[in-house]
């Protein structure tokens, strides 16, 4: 069976949807990917209601004459792709009668919505569950599905849920990401168009964390999973998903380095590393300082990592320094306790954020800034847990960025649970599906939180502004004016920056010369804003 996978990912990288892809040739079954960006999926400073049918006619039409030679289509999507995968899956269901199975974490934690529109859903990790599956197709059985561990499907008019799966510990049974150029295809100005050394290259350089650094970046995992369980992300749903299974695992090192070293060989253009792994800091020191050792030696690049405070120690941090690391993204995330409670957060506190900030502030003449992540607009939240975030935030050591996201309640999440059951979900669909995490609401605390993100606003002014007295002032019904007028100031700023031109412009990446690099100042080009941006022909790379 010949299978097409589909990813609606801005960040083309994809690393799930591209290694089953290469499980599927590892054993024997030809592959096509098709690339279908959809860049209203991320990005937006305000609330829009956005079009059901995200691609044009013509982009439906070729994607539909690619796939006409296909067996079945995999797409992947999250929550605010949930659409996309929609408007694809009518398509071919409707004009070439194929089978369609979707995976990712939003089928996962909502499999009754998904297998609505898909004949199966995957959840979890699915790289087992194709190969049983398309097994069973090509030896006509199915109607027999039932021992494939994780999968939802039909039978006859009945919707079967069978048991979950246990989760792989040796992820170096896996091979590295399908990067090959043949029967790939990528959304680029509105043409799906074969894939090619210049294309990628255009799309990696537009990458998120690659924009950052005027980069062409890389993006991977040595590891899956997380230790932590906290209540706003999808690890709180996997974790539950697989109790009393190793849920944290790691390739090996010299597996690792090995996709690595092959990427430099067929991508010289590529100058840049991205490790997207929740637990990069968890691995053990000897094979942390193996890592270190073979990646200098053998690649050399600058690197990009994620961590999270209290798994941070000098001595591995200062081995990745050594090794080349540019910058790392911790997540902060809030300075409230109470708050840190409801996170599950407690044992990543004030005290371990702050040793935490010292150890990278003492390598910052050897990296970029870091960027810690804040999360604010939470309904839970009083004005002591805003002051408190914003006190723990005029403490950090500089220099730092800032990347703020205002929460959203994705389902599947502990915190999804919590706020429906306490009646603050109410419109699923404006207020989560098309719903941004940069999305912003202004209020006196926002607006300081919003000025800090550079890291150059200075503390002891930061220190005034949240001293309760002066908080009280300037939300009082005397300044009710002057913050009206601001108000009216930001909105018409907003407005000149949102108009359908300049959006347009800015999502294409084609914005040049002051413009460009005023909104850069004014971002701070933080990832959060970066966001991931559709390359075009004119983009010098």
């Amino acid at each position: 069976m010949k299978v097409t996978l589909i990813s609606p990912y801005p960040d083309v990288t994809n690393y799930g949807v591209r290694t089953l892809s290469s499980v599927l040739k590892q054993h024997g079954h030809p592959t096509q990917m098709i690339f279908m960006p959809d860049f209203a999926g991320d990005g937006e400073y305000a609330h829009v209601e956005k079009d059901e049918n995200r691609y044009s006619k013509a982009v439906i039409d070729r994607m539909i004459e690619l796939c006409s030679e296909s067996d079945m289509v995999g797409i992947t999507l999250m929550t605010h792709y949930f659409d996309s995968a929609k408007q694809i899956t009518k398509a071919v269901k409707e004009r070439l009668g194929i089978p369609v199975i979707w995976g990712g974490f939003h089928p996962s934690v909502r499999p009754d919505e998904s297998i609505k529109w898909a004949d199966y859903v995957a959840i979890g990790d699915a790289e087992d569950l194709i190969l049983q599956l398309i097994e069973k197709l090509e030896a006509g059985k199915g109607d027999d599905l039932h021992e494939i561990k994780s999968l939802i499907w039909r039978k006859g008019g009945n919707v079967v849920r069978n048991m979950v799966g246990s989760l792989e510990q040796d992820l170096d049974l896996y091979p590295a990401p399908d990067f090959d150029h043949e029967d790939h295809w990528y959304l680029f100005e509105g043409e799906l168009l074969p894939s090619s050394n210049d294309l990628l290259k255009r799309y990696l350089h537009n990458g998120t964390i690659s924009r950052m650094f005027g980069l062409t970046g890389y993006q991977t995992m040595t590891g899956r999973g997380c230790p932590h369980a906290c209540t706003y992300c999808g690890n709180s749903f996997y974790r539950d998903l697989y109790k009393r299974q190793r849920y944290v695992r790691y390739r090996s090192v010299d597996h690792t380095i090995a996709e690595l070293v092959d990427v430099k060989k067929r991508f010289p253009f590529i100058n840049f590393f991205w490790f997207s792994d929740d637990s990069f800091f968890g691995r053990p020191l000897p094979d942390m300082l193996y890592f270190c050792k073979e990646y200098k030696e053998k690649i050399g690049d600058p690197f990009y990592l994620l961590g999270s405070p209290g798994t941070i120690t000098d001595e591995k941090y200062g081995a990745l320094v050594d090794a080349g690391l540019l910058c790392i993204q911790m997540g902060v995330e809030h300075g409230s306790p109470r708050i840190q409670k409801m996170f599950k957060r407690s044992t990543m506190g004030n005290d371990k954020i702050i040793k935490s900030a010292e150890i990278i502030t003492k390598y910052a003449d050897r990296t970029a800034p870091p960027q810690y992540d804040l999360v604010y607009d939470l309904a839970y939240e009083t004005l002591d847990d805003k002051l408190a975030t914003l006190e723990l935030i005029s403490n950090l050591p500089k220099p730092y960025r800032l990347q703020v996201f205002s929460i959203i309640y994705y389902p599947g999440t502990s915190l999804h649970t919590i706020a429906e059951r306490d009646g603050l979900v109410n419109d699923e669909k404006a207020e989560i599906y098309d719903r941004m995490y940069s999305e912003r609401h202004d209020s006196y605390t926002n607006t300081l939180l919003f000025l800090t993100r550079s890291g150059k606003f200075p503390h002891p002014l930061l220190k005034v502004l949240i001293d309760r007295r002066v908080v009280e002032f300037m939300t009082s019904d005397y300044m009710e004016p002057a913050g009206k007028a601001f108000q009216f100031a930001l909105d018409s700023f907003r407005k000149v920056f949102r108009n359908e031109a300049v959006a347009r412009a800015k999502a294409l990446g084609t914005i040049t010369g002051r413009v460009k690099e005023f909104d850069a100042r004014l971002t701070g080009m933080t990832g959060a804003d970066a966001g991931a941006a559709a390359p075009t022909r004119h983009d010098a790379v």
